[in-house]
């Protein structure tokens, strides 16, 4: 597909031309506009036609479904790491060299070093087939491994652990108990990927009607992979009034329930 380049500063001369000057390429389609940074360098923008665009939408939306893993009719219900982990998608297995030495007694009696290539092949391909059918919180109760980055205020650098936590009725959000309050212990909420949104809940029940608040108040979030950065003004105004509301202490009749919103600002 055809396109031409704009420096920054002729940005407005780049839109001009795509809605009133430009002739159709040869698949009927007008002609994209990079718009590039001072320099010509940097791509800031792309100016697209609008049915390119969506078919660029759908190609993604589709790549991005191919990807996901089908559970198994098989299988009972629960949580399966391999399939509904946060972590799934670009790690998908929990470890699975813990299971290759106990595995290796039980199969050969012998340590899983000690054996031939072959036969670590074999443990390698039934731990594997442990974990992809491996099924957590058969009794409801919502505990599941999230990969989170330390929490604890000494860490000398960021690390990352698998940590349990628990589901909430918001998809991506879960509930981590800190163990670090005054009376005892607290509750944070913590996304999908590891990154602790907020914490100081006394319940575990108020910390999770705050979860479900969010998800009412900011529906448009995918909260399984929010990070800091991916908040606007308006979101990050729109979190702390619901936490005003839905309170680490209870729920506070005298703060307003916000208004939902349904598109980023």
């Amino acid at each position: 597909m055809t396109q031409i380049s704009f420096t920054l500063d002729r940005a407005h001369e780049a839109l001009d031309q795509f809605l009133n000057d430009d002739v159709p390429d040869h698949d009927g389609r007008r002609t994209s506009r990079n718009v590039l940074d001072a320099e010509g360098n940097r791509c800031l923008a792309v100016i697209l036609d609008a049915a390119h665009h969506h078919e660029l939408l759908d190609a993604y939306h589709a790549f991005h479904d191919s990807q996901q893993p089908r559970d198994d009719a098989d299988l009972p219900p629960g949580y399966r790491p391999y399939l509904h982990s946060p972590e799934a998608t670009p790690n998908r297995l929990l470890p699975h060299e813990p299971l290759h030495a106990p595995l290796a007694q039980a199969l050969y009696g012998t340590p899983f070093d000690d054996l031939d290539q072959r036969d670590q092949d074999r443990i390698i391909g039934i731990a594997i087939a442990c974990l992809l059918r491996t099924t957590l919180d058969e009794d409801s109760q919502g505990a599941v491994p999230v990969l989170m980055l330390s929490h604890a205020g000494d860490d000398p650098e960021p690390r990352q652990f698998w940590q349990l936590a628990y589901k909430t009725d918001t998809p991506g959000l879960f509930l981590r108990a800190t163990h670090n309050g005054f009376l005892g212990e607290e509750w944070a909420l913590v996304t999908g990927s590891g990154w602790r949104l907020a914490s100081g809940w006394w319940t575990r029940e108020d910390a999770g009607r705050a979860a479900a608040a969010l998800g009412r108040v900011l529906p448009y979030i995918d909260w399984m992979r929010a990070g800091p950065d991916d908040f606007t003004r308006q979101s990050k105004s729109a979190i702390a009034a619901t936490i005003r509301r839905y309170h680490y202490t209870g729920l506070r009749e005298n703060h307003p329930e916000p208004e939902p919103i349904t598109t980023p600002a």
